[in-house]
């Protein structure tokens, strides 16, 4: 757990963000939430991986809390009850369990938070799938075919001065090469699932130069320009990126739609879904989950061990970086 993180969201209780700057219940609420979070959060670092989704999930849960009391896009309805998500946990492998949106809570106060779109109400999604939204778990993957992730985004300059739009992506899975290679119309069909990249243009250079790492490979890319115009993602007020992971947000990652979503979700409520789901598994189904996370049996329990580890350091700079662009976090 970096000290330097809770030193400095420590130091935010005492000089609230946003609309948890005032006198009144929004400001007690941020106040005793982060701690909370903060106490869930030095609770994992101590616990083993059969306990520790428990105390990440309600670390994220009670974290969130404060962002929404003092986020200025959430108005009389910022005292929210219930998590806005539920697990089906009766799946005996690890990414067959399904996450589905059900009501109004806390997921979809942060969706508003972040001005992305939350998952579609009652529409279960495999576990297996939000997994790789997850930027963190590209070093880790539950699958090792896994194609659809989250992507890293470095934007070109603008303006450009012909036709195209230059710019490079990057933590793509190996599979995807490995899958496609040269195939330009499987490729189209496959980045087509990011919503982000509309307008990709594969005639742009007569091959596709894959650039492999040892986690993950890049590629560069093209968009064609309509009427010279920028594309849609590097538009002012795109919801198609989003900034992730650096305090100044410089990081931007684009991640596919998700069930029949039309935008896609936000690597922050990935990271809520997950979590949830974990939790669910270690609460209500604790003989299952065991199994999942033998090491010596399950080919799942490494990818759960680097994604809790993460999760620990991770949670806390979430918050922190959300909490420090609190009027446009997303």
């Amino acid at each position: 757990m970096s000290t330097s993180t809770w030193r400095n969201l420590r130091s935010l209780r005492h000089d609230p963000p946003g609309f948890a700057n005032g006198r009144g219940a929004r400001r007690s609420t941020f106040q005793a939430a982060l701690e909370q979070c903060e106490q869930f959060t030095k609770a994992a670092t101590s616990a083993d991986y059969a306990t520790r989704p428990l105390q990440l999930f309600y670390a994220l849960s009670q974290g969130s809390r404060a962002v929404v009391a003092a986020s200025p896009r959430i108005g009389q309805s910022w005292r929210v009850h219930g998590h806005g998500l539920s697990a089906s946990t009766e799946a005996q492998q690890l990414p067959e369990v399904e996450v589905y949106a059900k009501g109004e809570g806390l997921f979809q106060a942060m969706a508003t938070v972040l001005d992305f779109q939350a998952l579609v109400q009652e529409e279960r999604v495999r576990l297996g799938d939000l997994w790789p939204l997850i930027p963190e778990s590209a070093r880790a993957p539950l699958d090792k075919k896994e194609t659809l992730s989250a992507i890293m985004f470095s934007p070109g300059a603008w303006p450009q001065h012909h036709h195209l739009y230059g710019a490079s992506l990057a933590w793509i899975r190996h599979a995807v090469p490995k899958l496609y290679g040269q195939d330009k119309e499987s490729l189209a069909r496959h980045f087509a699932r990011y919503p982000a990249l509309e307008g990709l243009s594969w005639n742009a250079t007569p091959n596709v130069a894959w650039n492999p790492n040892d986690f993950a490979v890049s590629l560069d890319i093209h968009f064609d320009l309509a009427n010279g115009e920028r594309p849609a993602l590097i538009q002012p007020g795109s919801r198609l990126v989003a900034r992730y992971g650096s305090s100044d947000g410089s990081w931007l990652f684009i991640t596919p739609a998700v069930g029949s979503m039309r935008h896609p979700l936000h690597p922050v409520l990935a990271w809520w879904a997950t979590l949830l789901a974990l939790s669910s598994l270690a609460r209500y189904e604790p003989a299952n989950w065991v199994k999942m996370i033998d090491i010596n049996s399950s080919p799942h329990a490494t990818a759960v061990e680097h994604l809790l580890d993460d999760a620990v350091v991770r949670i806390p700079e979430i918050l922190l970086n959300i909490l420090l662009k609190i009027d446009d976090p997303g």
